[in-house]
């Protein structure tokens, strides 16, 4: 007998049209996919519960009524799921990815790719409710814009990126950038970078809220070194960049021999990674 996992999907809509779709992140099946968020359930949960749990855990947003509106299985290699799709309209939080994912609120034709072979269905029934006609997603790959192929990456395929405030002019950071990373920085508006010790793309805050606003992207005159200007986020309208709970990773100074650290620590770093 084939066993079925039971799956709570969430078709979250602004308005009549955009509906929210999210990637499948590193270390799943299908990674990079696009699909409706959502989750397993959990013993005892029903689809509600099940959604209304996995939403918060992936995005941080706690949901309000939610209706449910079809069921499909679909057969994957990997197994057989049962795909429960609640439609959600209201929901409180911002919106934060925890898990290394992206997401894109879009419209007919979905300009994503790839689609999630789960998510295809959905799309053809917010094609019927629309009257919408023609291909309700995109089959190829986008072509990358033409200022991506002047940035001078190096033999590893990385470019460094230096984060520095908006107003202030404060050096924030610097991180890594792949091809990937930048144009998903230019995309989102927010910062992504390449995590060189996980060996896959890090949204800026996924883990610790400490997002960055991205305002303007400029390339230095060997075109070798990004940099950002952006606004730092953080707890209780305290922004912090740095791990360590500062608002610098630039917090030492040379001060005679040795090195002292000149900034506060302005939130503890145990709160921000619980």
């Amino acid at each position: 007998m084939t066993k079925i996992t039971d799956v709570a999907v969430g078709v979250l809509r602004r308005g009549m049209q955009e509906f929210l779709l999210t990637s499948r992140p590193p270390g799943k099946v299908y990674p990079g996919h696009w699909e409706f968020p959502g989750g397993k359930f959990e013993p005892g949960e029903d689809a509600d519960a099940a959604l209304r749990r996995e939403l918060h855990e992936e995005l941080g947003i706690t949901v309000g009524d939610t209706t449910p509106w079809r069921v499909e299985e679909m057969r994957y290699p990997h197994g057989t799921v049962r795909l429960h799709f609640l439609v959600v309209r209201e929901w409180q939080g911002e919106f934060h990815c925890r898990e290394g994912q992206r997401m894109a609120w879009q419209t007919l034709p979905a300009s994503v790719w790839p689609v999630l072979p789960g998510t295809l269905p959905v799309l053809r029934w917010l094609a019927q409710e629309q009257g919408f006609e023609g291909a309700t997603h995109r089959e190829q790959p986008p072509a990358p814009p033409v200022w991506l192929d002047r940035v001078a990456f190096d033999e590893r395929g990385l470019v460094p990126a230096i984060a520095q405030e908006v107003g202030s002019n404060d050096v924030l950071m610097m991180a890594w950038m792949n091809r990937e990373a930048l144009l998903e920085t230019w995309r989102r508006g927010q910062a992504v970078y390449w995590s060189r010790s996980r060996q896959r793309l890090w949204h800026k805050g996924e883990e610790s809220g400490h997002t960055q606003t991205v305002h303007d992207i400029r390339l230095d005159c060997d075109q070798d070194v990004v940099l950002l200007k952006v606004t730092q986020h953080g707890h209780d309208g305290v922004g912090v960049a740095c791990h360590t709970g500062r608002h610098s990773c630039f917090y030492l100074q040379l001060d005679g021999e040795d090195w002292q650290a000149v900034e506060p620590v302005l939130c503890d770093p145990e709160r921000i990674y619980k």
